[in-house]
Formats: structure tokens, sequence, C-alpha cells
């Protein structure tokens, strides 16, 4: 029993409450009001806190976070580049070490539920590597089984070299039977917290064979499928993706995109009318100069618009705050008007309206009786953060992740007064670091000098 706490639910109906209760039994919200009768039950003082539902990340490419170390800026050093370099040499252990590096930040910065979109598999064992790490974490994850990624720019020749290590090329199909795999083998056992999908490579970087096909196997098994969608100007100038898919037929429901901050207005129509998701990533997509998020844009469109941190390789660390914040400031710059996205709608991007994008909203997303007990509480006495009179205000314009002080999955505690409980963080950046120098040392690559 969560006690005479400040609420905010993410549900319509609820809204925001204060001095309010939260139980939770069996893993489930059973319970939310004022004064509720719980005897004998466990009691969590929530009287200096804002308690809310989990951060749902609906674009994490999370075993990429083993890259944050070696990953710069530019061409030469930068994501794509690096990625490139280093990612056919990941082995099953250097996969688990990225995941488990992520996901211990992920917890403990507020992500109760993630889309991980792993797109550097080469091998059943990098699948079974990453969903063991989720599974002793006790995360709540929508996986994205993908072949290798290589960036579109990249010249054919380099591609192929880089991925006959390991997957599948641009013109061949992705391993589907590995798939039906995890979803005999994995998805019974993980007690709901795992739901599976496919990240495909679509029309910018597999030929119309392969999209097609796998387009249709995905289908078949009942697979949501994600894509990468008009990052960079450059895509764009060169395959309307969107169109494409329309054209032939293939936009429907199951489906998400991630970025597309190139689309025209007859393509942002085409999203709208097939009620399409969009996952955006303010923290990623300003890091590599890709371009603003037109956040407000889609939504205006009648997009249903997320965010995601995409990789903390690239954005850093794993800070929803901060990327709330910076959608907030980008819209406000773009639209002239600091109202443009205000932070009960950001809040909800990174809610529910996550929940809604991985088609989990039914359990996850909102303080909701009968829904999953995926919880945070943000301390609101520490220096940052008091006094709080208008808690939206509080968590998006001045909270960071070491203000939250509980986190909860499934209603098992996995962050309690600041500190993980189901991992030693000083042993997972230890661990971290020896796969890192060793996949360096693998791959015959010396990080440039700093500075």
């Amino acid at each position: 029993m969560i006690r005479d706490t400040t609420a905010l639910t993410m549900d319509p109906a609820l809204g925001e409450l204060t001095g309010t209760d939260v139980e939770v039994a069996d893993g489930a919200l059973v319970a939310v009001g004022p004064r509720l009768p719980a005897d004998g039950a466990e009691s969590i003082d929530g009287s200096n806190c804002i308690t809310m539902p989990g951060f749902v990340d609906s674009h994490w490419h999370v075993w990429g976070t083993l890259l944050r170390g070696v990953v710069g800026d530019g061409k030469k050093h930068g994501w794509f580049a690096t990625k490139g370099r280093l990612g056919g040499f990941f082995t099953p252990e250097d996969v688990a070490a990225g995941v488990m590096l992520g996901m211990a930040e992920g917890i403990a910065a507020g992500v109760t539920t993630v889309h991980d979109w792993s797109h550097n598999i080469m091998r059943y064992g990098d699948a079974e590597a990453n969903l063991d790490v989720h599974r002793r974490l006790g995360t709540r994850v929508h996986f994205s089984y993908s072949a290798p990624s290589a960036h579109p720019s990249m010249p054919m020749e380099k591609m192929r070299a880089i991925l006959a290590r390991g997957g599948v090329l641009p013109d061949e199909v992705m391993d589907f039977g590995s798939i039906g795999r995890i979803a005999e083998e994995w998805v019974p056992h993980s007690d709901g917290l795992l739901t599976l999908g496919v990240g495909v490579r679509g029309p910018a970087r597999s030929t119309p064979e392969v999209y097609r096909k796998e387009w249709a196997l995905a289908r078949e098994q009942g697979l949501t499928i994600s894509m990468h969608c008009a990052g960079t100007r450059a895509e764009v100038r060169r395959i309307h993706q969107v169109r494409i898919l329309h054209d032939e037929g293939l936009l429907g429901p199951g489906m998400l995109l991630a970025h597309c901050l190139y689309i025209s207005r007859t393509e942002r129509e085409y999203l709208a009318a097939n009620r399409i998701p969009v996952s955006m990533s303010p923290m990623s997509s300003l890091r590599l100069g890709m371009g603003a998020p037109p956040v407000g844009g889609h939504l205006a469109a009648g997009i249903p618009v997320s965010l995601s941190l995409d990789t903390t390789a690239i954005s850093a660390c794993a800070d929803v705050f901060a990327a709330m914040r910076v959608a907030v400031g980008l819209e406000s710059i773009a639209n002239q008007d600091p109202e443009a996205l205000s932070p009960r709608r950001v809040l909800e991007l990174a809610t529910i309206e996550g929940a809604r994008a991985l088609g989990l909203d039914h359990l996850v997303g909102s303080i909701t009786v009968g829904k999953r007990a995926d919880l945070l509480m943000v301390r609101t006495d520490a220096l940052n953060m008091a006094p709080v009179h208008d808690p939206a205000v509080a968590i998006v314009h001045s909270a960071q992740p070491a203000n939250i002080d509980t986190v909860m999955i499934d209603g098992r505690i996995l962050k309690r007064h600041g500190r993980l409980t189901a991992v030693d963080p000083a042993a997972v950046v230890e661990n971290a670091a020896e796969h890192l120098s060793e996949l360096c040392r693998r791959a015959g690559y010396h990080p440039p000098a700093s500075g």
C-alpha cells in the first residue's frame, strides 16, 4: 500500500489525486483512493512523493548501450560508423553485457516497459542472451527481433563485408524460424512480461522481395511490425517509405514507425488514417543532427506519438525527464509558444501513449484499477524539486532520475530508497567495461584519443 501520495494517474477518469493511497496485490493495481483499508499490507510512505505510471519507451536498441564509451560524433566516429565497425563482432555475452547495462540504468531512471528493438541479432544465441537479461531483471519488454542493421548510406560492398560475419544481408529474409522459437520457448514462460514483434528493414534497407515477404510472415505469425522511417533528409531524397507502403497496401494495425522527421503532408494523412504510431527520439535526433522531431505536427495531424531514447550510446543516458524537456522546448521554439506542448501532454507521450504504441495499454501506462502495477515514485523534497505546487510541471521541468525513490514492475520493487534491488550497479559497470575492451580488441579497433 502506497499511502498519502500525489498521483499523476494518466487515467482521465481519475485525473490527478492528492493525499491518495494506491493498493497493489499480486502484481496488479486493486484500489486507488484516500484512506484505503488494507490490514496486514506492507506500507510505503508516499507523502513526499509523486506516484505515476512507469515510463514506456517505444524504441530502444538496448544492446547498443555497450558502445556508449566509444561512440563519438560525426561520420568517422559517430553511432553509425561505430556500430558498423563493431556490431559484427558482438558475441552473445557482449549482447548480454550491453542489455544489462542499459536496462539497469533504465529501471533506475523509471523505464518500466521497453520496446527492445534488437537490430544486431546474428545468431539465435544473441536473442537468447538478450531475453535472458530481461528475465533476470524482471523488466516488461516488447522484443522486436531484427536483422543486423547498417546505415542506408553505407556502400553495399562494405555492408556485405560487415554482415557476412553473421545474420542476413539486405537481399535475404530474416530468420523467422528463430522468431517462432522465441514465441514457443520464451513468451509462454515470461509471466506476461514478454511480447514479441519484428523490426523490419523496409523499403529503404532491403529489397522489395524481402520486405514484402517479411511483412507477410510477420502478419502470418501475429507479430507487430516496426520500421525506421524518414530519419534523415538524405533518406527521403532517395525513397519515400510511407508512400510505398501505402501504395502496396502494407499500412495497417500492429505497426510502429520510428523517427518520421521528414514525411510529407500526404504521408502524414496516410499514417493518421491508419492510426499508425510514431516513436520520436528527441535526444538522439539532436545529437546526430537528424532534425527536430515534429511532435506537434504529427499530433495535430492525428498521428499517435510516443517517446523513446533510441539508444543511450547516442542519447548519452537513460533520462526520460530530459527527453520530455527537450520535446517541450523544441515545440515551444517551433511554434513561438511556450504552451505548444504542455507538461501533461508530454507525460502522456512518455507513458500511456507509449503503451498504446506497443499494444499494451490494457496492461500498463496509467494508474488504473485492474492494470499491472508498473509504477515509479519521485521524491518532491529534494533540492532540485522543492517546493512543488503543480506535480506535472515538477516532473517535466525539474525531475531527474536521481529523484526516483521507488520503481515497481508487475508489483515487484526493483528500486527502493533510490537503490536498485535486483542488481549490483558496480558489478554491471565492471562487466560492461570488460566486454567493451575485449570487443574492441577482437575487432582490432582502437578508439581515438579524447580531445
